[in-house]
């Protein structure tokens, strides 16, 4: 039996809210992007912070859903 380790909306919301991101998991994920852009604007002492998460994320040997990975690509 073969475990994959996925990242899915659900995962990458609860990430970002543990690093204090003003994201929920009701927003969809282009709120996600649009809220983290502007924080990150407002906030840019946080940019190494979310840049590290979704850097990490991508080094992983984890499978990123295609949306999920369309809002990280856009963060770094």
């Amino acid at each position: 039996m073969m475990i994959v380790n996925l990242i899915d909306e659900v995962d990458f919301k609860e990430k970002l809210i543990a690093l204090g991101a003003p994201v929920c998991q009701e927003q969809s994920l282009e709120e996600v992007q649009s809220s983290l852009l502007a924080w990150l604007k407002a906030y840019p002492e946080q940019v190494p912070f979310i840049r590290d998460l979704c850097e990490e994320m991508q080094k992983d040997n984890t499978t990123i859903l295609p949306d999920v990975s369309k809002v990280i690509t856009s963060l770094i």
